[in-house]
Protein backbone atom coordinates (compact mmCIF):
# COMPACT_ATOMS: atom_id res chain seq x y z
CA UNK A 1 0.00 0.00 0.00
CA UNK A 2 1.21 3.52 -0.79
CA UNK A 3 -0.62 6.74 -0.04
CA UNK A 4 -0.09 9.75 -2.32
CA UNK A 5 2.05 12.62 -0.94
CA UNK A 6 0.01 15.29 0.89
CA UNK A 7 -2.99 12.96 0.93
CA UNK A 8 -4.37 12.54 4.43
CA UNK A 9 -4.60 8.81 5.20
CA UNK A 10 -7.46 7.18 7.06
CA UNK A 11 -7.01 5.44 10.39
CA UNK A 12 -7.58 2.08 8.70
CA UNK A 13 -4.96 2.80 6.03
CA UNK A 14 -2.28 3.65 8.58
CA UNK A 15 -3.17 0.73 10.84
CA UNK A 16 -2.79 -1.61 7.85
CA UNK A 17 0.95 -0.88 7.76
CA UNK A 18 1.32 -2.39 11.24
CA UNK A 19 -1.00 -5.36 10.74
CA UNK A 20 0.20 -8.84 9.87
CA UNK A 21 3.46 -8.55 11.81
CA UNK A 22 3.66 -9.99 15.30
CA UNK A 23 6.02 -7.26 16.50
CA UNK A 24 3.80 -4.39 15.27
CA UNK A 25 0.23 -5.75 15.45
CA UNK A 26 -0.33 -4.06 18.79
CA UNK A 27 0.35 -0.66 17.20
CA UNK A 28 -2.37 -1.31 14.63
CA UNK A 29 -4.80 -2.02 17.47
CA UNK A 30 -3.77 1.17 19.28
CA UNK A 31 -4.45 3.30 16.20
CA UNK A 32 -7.74 1.59 15.34
CA UNK A 33 -8.95 2.04 18.92
CA UNK A 34 -7.94 5.70 19.21
CA UNK A 35 -10.73 7.67 20.85
CA UNK A 36 -12.56 4.56 22.02
CA UNK A 37 -12.96 3.72 25.68
CA UNK A 38 -12.33 -0.02 25.22
CA UNK A 39 -8.67 -0.87 24.59
CA UNK A 40 -7.16 -4.27 23.76
CA UNK A 41 -3.50 -3.35 24.33
CA UNK A 42 -1.83 -4.72 26.38
CA UNK A 43 -5.10 -6.48 27.32
CA UNK A 44 -8.77 -5.66 27.11
CA UNK A 45 -9.76 -2.89 29.53
CA UNK A 46 -11.91 0.22 29.74
CA UNK A 47 -10.54 3.77 29.88
CA UNK A 48 -12.45 6.75 31.23
CA UNK A 49 -9.68 9.33 31.52
CA UNK A 50 -10.31 11.68 28.54
CA UNK A 51 -6.59 12.17 27.92
CA UNK A 52 -6.01 8.42 27.62
CA UNK A 53 -8.79 7.95 25.09
CA UNK A 54 -6.40 9.08 22.37
CA UNK A 55 -3.65 6.61 21.45
CA UNK A 56 -0.92 9.33 21.13
CA UNK A 57 0.75 7.18 18.48
CA UNK A 58 3.18 9.11 16.27
CA UNK A 59 1.45 7.95 13.08
CA UNK A 60 -2.17 8.05 14.18
CA UNK A 61 -3.97 10.40 11.71
CA UNK A 62 -6.39 11.68 14.37
CA UNK A 63 -3.64 12.43 16.91
CA UNK A 64 -1.42 13.98 14.26
CA UNK A 65 -4.28 16.21 13.12
CA UNK A 66 -4.67 17.48 16.68
CA UNK A 67 -0.92 18.09 16.94
CA UNK A 68 -1.00 20.10 13.75
CA UNK A 69 -3.86 22.25 14.97
CA UNK A 70 -2.21 22.88 18.35
CA UNK A 71 1.20 23.88 16.99
CA UNK A 72 -0.29 26.03 14.23
CA UNK A 73 -2.53 27.77 16.76
CA UNK A 74 0.49 28.47 18.97
CA UNK A 75 2.36 30.01 16.03
CA UNK A 76 -0.67 32.16 15.29
CA UNK A 77 -0.67 33.34 18.92
CA UNK A 78 3.03 34.21 18.74
CA UNK A 79 2.44 36.36 15.65
CA UNK A 80 -0.73 37.98 17.00
CA UNK A 81 0.94 38.96 20.27
CA UNK A 82 3.52 41.01 18.37
CA UNK A 83 0.83 43.22 16.86
CA UNK A 84 -0.09 44.56 20.29
CA UNK A 85 3.35 46.18 20.49
CA UNK A 86 3.52 47.69 17.00
CA UNK A 87 1.90 50.57 15.17
CA UNK A 88 -0.84 49.36 12.86
CA UNK A 89 -0.55 52.60 10.87
CA UNK A 90 3.04 51.92 9.74
CA UNK A 91 3.57 48.69 7.73
CA UNK A 92 7.32 48.97 8.26
CA UNK A 93 6.77 48.18 11.93
CA UNK A 94 4.64 45.07 11.36
CA UNK A 95 6.07 41.79 12.69
CA UNK A 96 8.57 40.33 10.23
CA UNK A 97 8.25 36.59 9.56
CA UNK A 98 10.10 34.38 7.13
CA UNK A 99 10.09 30.75 6.05
CA UNK A 100 13.32 28.92 5.29
CA UNK A 101 13.32 25.39 3.88
CA UNK A 102 16.43 23.21 4.06
CA UNK A 103 16.50 19.81 2.37
CA UNK A 104 18.89 17.17 3.62
CA UNK A 105 20.71 14.64 1.46
CA UNK A 106 18.61 11.74 0.12
CA UNK A 107 19.57 8.55 1.90
CA UNK A 108 18.55 4.91 2.30
CA UNK A 109 15.75 4.41 4.86
CA UNK A 110 18.10 2.59 7.25
CA UNK A 111 20.51 5.58 7.18
CA UNK A 112 17.82 8.12 8.11
CA UNK A 113 18.74 8.31 11.82
CA UNK A 114 22.40 8.96 11.03
CA UNK A 115 21.42 11.61 8.48
CA UNK A 116 19.14 13.36 10.98
CA UNK A 117 21.82 13.39 13.66
CA UNK A 118 24.25 15.03 11.23
CA UNK A 119 21.75 17.66 10.11
CA UNK A 120 20.58 18.48 13.64
CA UNK A 121 24.19 18.94 14.74
CA UNK A 122 24.77 21.31 11.83
CA UNK A 123 21.63 23.26 12.74
CA UNK A 124 22.80 23.49 16.35
CA UNK A 125 26.15 24.91 15.26
CA UNK A 126 24.44 27.48 13.01
CA UNK A 127 21.99 28.46 15.76
CA UNK A 128 24.88 29.29 18.07
CA UNK A 129 26.24 31.90 15.66
CA UNK A 130 25.73 35.52 16.63
CA UNK A 131 24.24 36.33 13.22
CA UNK A 132 21.22 34.09 13.81
CA UNK A 133 20.92 34.75 17.55
CA UNK A 134 20.81 38.51 16.98
CA UNK A 135 18.39 38.47 14.06
CA UNK A 136 15.90 35.71 14.91
CA UNK A 137 13.43 36.13 17.77
CA UNK A 138 11.29 33.00 17.52
CA UNK A 139 11.56 29.87 15.38
CA UNK A 140 9.15 27.00 14.81
CA UNK A 141 11.03 24.12 13.15
CA UNK A 142 9.11 21.41 11.32
CA UNK A 143 10.54 18.18 9.93
CA UNK A 144 9.07 16.55 6.84
CA UNK A 145 10.23 13.35 5.16
CA UNK A 146 10.03 12.88 1.39
CA UNK A 147 10.37 9.47 -0.24
CA UNK A 148 11.34 8.77 -3.84
CA UNK A 149 13.19 6.07 -5.74
CA UNK A 150 16.51 5.81 -7.56
CA UNK A 151 16.69 4.66 -11.17
CA UNK A 152 17.18 1.08 -9.98
CA UNK A 153 14.03 1.28 -7.82
CA UNK A 154 15.66 1.64 -4.40
CA UNK A 155 13.81 3.95 -1.99
CA UNK A 156 15.46 7.14 -0.82
CA UNK A 157 14.33 9.32 2.08
CA UNK A 158 15.02 13.06 2.20
CA UNK A 159 14.57 14.92 5.50
CA UNK A 160 13.36 18.47 4.91
CA UNK A 161 13.38 21.14 7.63
CA UNK A 162 11.10 24.17 7.39
CA UNK A 163 11.63 27.11 9.74
CA UNK A 164 8.95 29.72 10.41
CA UNK A 165 10.91 32.57 11.96
CA UNK A 166 10.19 35.94 13.51
CA UNK A 167 13.16 37.97 12.31
CA UNK A 168 14.70 41.43 12.41
CA UNK A 169 14.23 44.00 9.68
CA UNK A 170 17.88 43.45 8.79
CA UNK A 171 17.15 39.87 7.70
CA UNK A 172 14.21 41.04 5.61
CA UNK A 173 16.53 43.50 3.84
CA UNK A 174 19.13 40.77 3.22
CA UNK A 175 16.39 38.56 1.80
CA UNK A 176 15.31 41.31 -0.59
CA UNK A 177 18.93 41.77 -1.73
CA UNK A 178 19.41 38.03 -2.33
CA UNK A 179 22.24 37.91 0.22
CA UNK A 180 20.44 35.82 2.83
CA UNK A 181 19.84 32.84 0.57
CA UNK A 182 23.48 32.96 -0.52
CA UNK A 183 24.63 32.74 3.09
CA UNK A 184 22.25 29.87 3.87
CA UNK A 185 23.44 27.89 0.86
CA UNK A 186 27.06 28.31 1.89
CA UNK A 187 26.34 26.98 5.39
CA UNK A 188 24.10 24.05 4.44
CA UNK A 189 24.86 20.55 3.11
CA UNK A 190 25.32 19.86 -0.58
CA UNK A 191 24.50 16.44 -2.09
CA UNK A 192 26.88 14.74 -4.50
CA UNK A 193 24.03 14.48 -7.02
CA UNK A 194 21.94 17.69 -6.95
CA UNK A 195 19.42 16.46 -9.56
CA UNK A 196 15.85 16.44 -8.21
CA UNK A 197 17.12 17.86 -4.89
CA UNK A 198 14.84 20.39 -3.20
CA UNK A 199 17.81 22.41 -1.98
CA UNK A 200 17.42 25.65 -0.02
CA UNK A 201 14.56 28.16 -0.24
CA UNK A 202 13.57 31.29 1.67
CA UNK A 203 10.68 33.73 1.49
CA UNK A 204 8.96 36.46 3.47
CA UNK A 205 5.63 35.47 5.05
CA UNK A 206 2.84 38.06 4.95
CA UNK A 207 1.18 38.40 8.38
CA UNK A 208 -0.36 41.89 8.32
CA UNK A 209 -3.99 40.81 7.88
CA UNK A 210 -6.29 38.28 9.50
CA UNK A 211 -6.49 36.52 6.14
CA UNK A 212 -2.69 36.23 6.03
CA UNK A 213 -2.58 34.73 9.49
CA UNK A 214 -5.44 32.34 8.72
CA UNK A 215 -3.62 31.11 5.61
CA UNK A 216 -0.37 30.57 7.53
CA UNK A 217 -2.12 28.73 10.34
CA UNK A 218 -3.83 26.41 7.86
CA UNK A 219 -0.57 25.78 5.99
CA UNK A 220 1.40 24.92 9.13
CA UNK A 221 -1.32 22.61 10.42
CA UNK A 222 -1.43 20.81 7.08
CA UNK A 223 2.36 20.47 6.94
CA UNK A 224 2.40 18.78 10.34
CA UNK A 225 -0.45 16.45 9.40
CA UNK A 226 1.37 15.30 6.25
CA UNK A 227 4.96 15.34 7.53
CA UNK A 228 5.47 11.57 7.46
CA UNK A 229 5.54 9.64 4.16
CA UNK A 230 3.35 6.61 3.54
CA UNK A 231 5.41 4.59 1.09
CA UNK A 232 5.55 0.81 0.65
CA UNK A 233 5.17 -1.23 3.83
CA UNK A 234 8.83 -2.09 4.33
CA UNK A 235 10.06 1.47 3.77
CA UNK A 236 7.37 2.84 6.05
CA UNK A 237 8.27 0.49 8.91
CA UNK A 238 11.96 1.32 8.49
CA UNK A 239 11.11 5.02 8.78
CA UNK A 240 8.95 4.40 11.86
CA UNK A 241 11.92 2.79 13.60
CA UNK A 242 14.49 5.34 12.46
CA UNK A 243 12.24 8.22 13.52
CA UNK A 244 11.58 6.80 16.98
CA UNK A 245 12.17 9.49 19.62
CA UNK A 246 12.94 12.24 17.07
CA UNK A 247 11.09 15.53 17.47
CA UNK A 248 9.27 16.50 14.27
CA UNK A 249 8.36 19.90 15.77
CA UNK A 250 10.61 22.14 17.84
CA UNK A 251 10.57 25.78 18.93
CA UNK A 252 13.30 28.22 19.91
CA UNK A 253 13.53 31.84 20.96
CA UNK A 254 11.77 34.43 23.07
CA UNK A 255 8.15 33.32 22.56
CA UNK A 256 8.47 29.68 23.55
CA UNK A 257 5.91 30.11 26.32
CA UNK A 258 2.97 30.12 23.86
CA UNK A 259 4.18 26.74 22.56
CA UNK A 260 4.58 25.24 26.03
CA UNK A 261 1.45 23.00 26.02
CA UNK A 262 2.35 21.58 22.59
CA UNK A 263 5.97 21.01 23.65
CA UNK A 264 4.87 19.17 26.78
CA UNK A 265 2.41 17.09 24.76
CA UNK A 266 5.11 16.10 22.26
CA UNK A 267 7.49 15.15 25.08
CA UNK A 268 4.78 12.94 26.57
CA UNK A 269 4.04 11.35 23.20
CA UNK A 270 7.72 10.53 22.67
CA UNK A 271 7.93 9.04 26.14
CA UNK A 272 4.84 6.93 25.49
CA UNK A 273 6.37 5.89 22.18
CA UNK A 274 9.32 4.43 24.09
CA UNK A 275 7.18 2.74 26.69
CA UNK A 276 3.77 1.67 25.27
CA UNK A 277 3.53 -0.11 28.62
CA UNK A 278 0.85 -1.40 30.96
CA UNK A 279 1.28 1.74 33.04
CA UNK A 280 0.35 3.79 29.94
CA UNK A 281 -2.56 1.76 28.57
CA UNK A 282 -3.48 -0.67 31.31
CA UNK A 283 -5.59 -0.25 34.45
CA UNK A 284 -4.74 2.88 36.40
CA UNK A 285 -6.37 4.67 39.36
CA UNK A 286 -7.31 7.54 37.05
CA UNK A 287 -8.90 5.29 34.42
Amino acid sequence: MEIKPNQLPTVAEVAAYFQGNESTNYQARMILECGQNVKTYPFEHAVTNPYLLACHHRFCPDCQRMRGQNWASALRSAISSEFTHTSKSDPRLFPNWMAITLAGVPCAPLDLRKQLETLLEQLSIAGAQGFWRNNVRTTLRLLRLDVNQTKDGRPRVTPVFTFFMGVSRHLINLQAQGKLIQRIKREWVQPADPDNWAGVQSCVIPTATIQDQNALQTKVSRMIETCCPYADNQTFLYIVEELRGVKTMAVYGTQRNVFLPSRISQADDLRYEREYSVSRHGPHPSC
